[in-house]
């Protein structure tokens, strides 16, 4: 059992996110019937479920809950009821970035979390338009009533805003395609640079689907400028070291793809690991401005430390 998933299971909220963010996806993505469709929706449904840590919905939860404070509990339970459909949005995100992110034109990876890639059981074609529609669907699951008249107009807008950005050419497909050009550039003699550029890439590719989720939670919990500004910088902080984190742990099991620029390949494993608690430290400290009411994002901090 791997030591995040064990840390997982300590904190009983994250397993209910999950379980409530399995519940909404099931109920928008459709089911496989007799249509000539139903390869489509088999496709989907595989690249969704079974599900992974679910994080972002639970950045997203935790970053409400921070924003909402310990008001009166019936509009809380309101909101946070809200924001799981506004995780799962951003979940649906994440999905389809893996989808295209294990095609032969990108990654070309067989297996996801231990099972066929989407393209791998089904075909690239299909895999292609699996992440299409998971895509669209995410936003339409924003615009849909359910989330609308709880959340309100305004504040939907807002967070279809948020996910559009952080999904697009300045936010995560931006960063995979600095992924793409980064190995074919020499970076000899040029750490510096090269450390930008990974902290640049990672913050784009990983680092603002983390930040949308949590403006997002911030947004359905009415969460304030300075307030929003600091969910914000956690989300960054946070962001960035789960990369490393997970850079680190490919390089010590000997996973790391040749020749892939990544935190370890510019600073080292020790340097890495220095990064990594470095900008651990200044979640925490961001998740410390919200008092009691942060006390999710400090388990969003706590579940991705080294043991």
């Amino acid at each position: 059992m791997s030591n995040r998933k064990s840390k997982g299971m300590s904190f009983p909220w994250l397993a209910q996110v999950s379980q409530m963010v399995d519940a909404a996806l099931d109920s928008v993505i459709p089911g496989c019937g007799a249509e000539p469709e139903t390869l489509l929706r088999a496709a989907m449904r595989h690249a969704v479920f079974p599900g992974g840590k679910r994080l972002r919905p639970a950045l997203a939860v935790a970053a409400c809950e921070a924003a909402l404070g310990l008001g009166p509990r019936p509009e809380n339970d309101i909101r946070l009821a809200a924001v799981i459909r506004a995780g799962a949005a951003v979940e649906l995100v994440h999905c389809y970035s893996l989808v295209h992110d294990d095609l032969p034109c990108m990654d070309d990876d067989d297996f996801r979390r231990g099972r066929p890639s989407c393209h791998s059981a089904f075909g690239e074609a299909v895999a292609l338009l699996a992440g299409d529609a998971l895509l669209t669907l995410a936003f339409e699951l924003l615009m849909r009533p359910e989330f609308v008249e709880v959340a309100g107009a305004d504040r939907a807008c807002r967070c279809a805003l948020e996910l559009a950005r952080a999904a697009g050419s300045a936010g995560m497909a931006g960063g995979q395609a600095l992924e793409l050009t980064m190995p074919r550039q020499s970076w000899a003699g040029r750490l510096c640079e090269a450390a930008e550029a990974v902290q640049r890439m990672e913050s784009m590719k990983t680092g603002c689907l983390f930040e949308a989720a949590a403006r997002m939670g911030g947004i359905v919990g009415g969460a304030d400028e300075p307030a929003m500004g600091a969910l914000s910088r956690f989300a960054c902080q946070f962001g960035l070291a789960f990369q490393i984190r997970d850079d680190v742990e490919d390089a010590v099991a000997q996973d790391a793809e040749s020749g892939r620029i990544t935190a370890v390949s510019v600073w080292g494993l020790e340097g890495a690991r220095e990064q990594f608690g470095a900008s651990m430290a200044q979640a925490a400290q961001l998740a410390d401005v919200f008092g009691e009411a942060g006390s999710k994002l400090r388990d969003m901090v706590d579940l991705i430390s080294f043991a």
